[in-house]
């Protein structure tokens, strides 16, 4: 006999994935930042993010304000802020503003507990915490607001959105308690989207391996062993103690992930020292993603003024990723080189550079360059032809695009960079980098009919003015995948791939494409 729902008032937007939000913050090392986050109402997801702008007098004087994801959502999603009593104000308050109390956002506050006690808990309780925020409080709290989970609750599922240790908070909770009790992580977990959170660990790269082994292991300093391989291996209930620290293990499907990674190490504390380039000053960016997952690139701090969590950056692509209905995958096909071999006792090597923008953004949503961000593709020159070479998956929100405009816009960049070394009999020399091609496109997509699917182009070094509807060029699908030729240069050529889906629940069950980060 079917269960008689409940007989509430508001229901959830399953369709548009409007699910609860839970935050989970990072580590805090010390007792003094402990506390400070105790008395954050929101465990530092409010913070702001303010730069200066780079534009012509007088507009260069007015900064660029950015005002949180946390807040944007309340903002742009009319989701409600559950704490203080959230929900019951978001029915009943002096201005007579009802709110649906379904898209409710949560702090998953487990320092709480260690502050008042004085005593550090281990990652696991915390994780218990985020299972009974989770699985008791959030529901039973939905139906005391008059909401309709659904028969069996059948409609109640959350986004986790983690910051750093945070995303390992969760992942404990899917990978070891839940998976413990024999329940199905996804049965709670709609999305999980983890920022800077170091999934391979954390490696002092500037530090002698010896001493950090000795600080961080044996001392335990400022309670960091547990970004280590032996811990991690205990919490996270991997099979063996040789597991690959990125992997789920079929607990979760990695389709449902999106990993943020940072790349501005210059801009965080005296910590990069420790850790070293190519990461976001504490998490190397080959550590700070789910094998499985998708992923994008974003020059941004661990944390700071800078930092990935507050970022515009940040934001665009996790809402994209939670409430888009268009995935795009991204890559190039048979890129050969013409240009002259190198000479005797000359190694050569190139990197291939590529970064997206979505229209109104104006920011890059991803980001894969050597200079800044140290994370540019680079393939020996014995390695072309490169017969395939995957530059990203990307989502669209079709809603987003401007009133009566049936195309969702982007740019592309792309620039291939050749470098030579010469052995000598003592030391190398190498010669500056000699950019052998450099292009931007801009390509609009029209998935109105799956059938009469339109993708359009143009090079935008071709374009006099980018309001002339003239200016786009029609590409041919060819066995569902869009492909361009590379714009016509002496010393490469290739082909640009293009391949647009439907995003939504079932394509999230299919494994996305998390590319090992060199």
């Amino acid at each position: 006999m079917m269960p008689v729902p409940s007989a509430g008032k508001f229901r959830i937007d399953v369709a548009q994935g409007l699910y609860p939000i839970v935050y989970v913050r990072g580590f805090t090392p010390t007792a003094g930042s402990r506390e400070e986050t105790f008395f954050d109402a929101y465990y530092g997801y409010s913070e702001t993010s303010v730069e200066k702008r780079n534009a012509l007098p007088p507009s260069y004087q007015e900064p660029i304000v950015f005002e949180g994801q946390l807040i944007r959502f309340l903002k742009e999603y009319s989701y409600v802020d559950a704490a203080n009593s959230g929900l019951a104000l978001a029915l009943s308050n002096p201005g007579g503003n009802v709110q649906n109390p379904t898209r409710s956002m949560w702090i998953s506050r487990f320092y709480d507990k260690d502050v008042v006690s004085g005593k550090v808990r281990n990652i696991i309780e915390h994780a218990e915490d985020l299972r009974e925020l989770i699985c008791e409080r959030i529901p039973r709290e939905l139906k005391l607001a008059d909401v309709d989970l659904g028969p069996d609750d059948e409609d109640y599922k959350v986004i986790i959105i983690a910051h750093s240790m945070g995303g390992l908070v969760s992942r404990c909770l899917i990978q070891n308690i839940l998976a413990s009790k024999k329940e199905k992580a996804d049965r709670w977990i709609h999305r999980l989207v983890t920022i800077g959170t170091p999934h391979g660990g954390i490696e002092l790269s500037a530090v002698p391996d010896f001493l950090e082994d000795l600080v961080i292991s044996k001392g335990n300093a400022l309670n960091g062993a547990i970004f280590k391989r032996e811990s991690m291996v205990k919490y996270l209930k991997l099979p063996s103690p040789a597991a690959d620290l990125q992997k789920l293990f079929g607990t979760y499907p990695e389709g449902r992930c999106l990993c943020i990674i940072g790349s501005d190490h210059e801009s965080y504390s005296v910590v990069r020292k420790a850790t070293g380039s190519h990461s976001d000053g504490l998490v190397k960016q080959s550590n700070a993603y789910i094998k499985g997952a998708y992923w994008a690139n974003v020059h941004r701090a661990h944390s700071g003024r800078r930092g990935i969590v507050n970022s515009f950056e940040t934001y665009e692509n996790i809402r994209r990723f939670l409430f888009g209905d268009t995935r795009v995958r991204i890559w190039l096909e048979n890129v050969q080189l013409s240009t002259a071999p190198p000479k005797d006792n000359t190694r050569e090597f190139y990197d291939i550079e590529f970064s997206l923008s979505v229209r109104g953004t104006g920011v890059y949503l991803h980001q894969r360059k050597q200079n800044p961000c140290e994370n540019a593709f680079r393939s020996d020159r014995n390695d072309f032809p490169i017969q395939k070479l995957h530059l990203h998956t990307g989502f669209l929100d079709t809603r987003l695009r401007p009133s009566g405009d049936n195309f969702s816009v982007f740019l592309l960049t792309f620039k291939i960079s050749q470098h030579q070394v010469k052995q000598g009999f003592l030391f190398e020399t190498q010669f500056p980098e000699r950019v052998i091609y450099s292009e931007s496109m801009d390509i609009r997509i029209n998935l109105a009919e799956k059938s009469k699917s339109v993708v359009e182009f143009r090079w935008l070094s071709e374009t006099q003015d980018i309001d002339d509807p003239g200016s786009w060029q029609k590409t041919l699908l060819t066995d569902g995948v869009f492909r361009f030729p590379f714009r016509e240069a002496k010393t490469v050529s290739g082909q640009i791939c293009l391949q647009p889906s439907v995003w939504n629940d079932e394509a999230a069950n299919v494994s996305g494409e998390a590319a090992l980060i060199d």
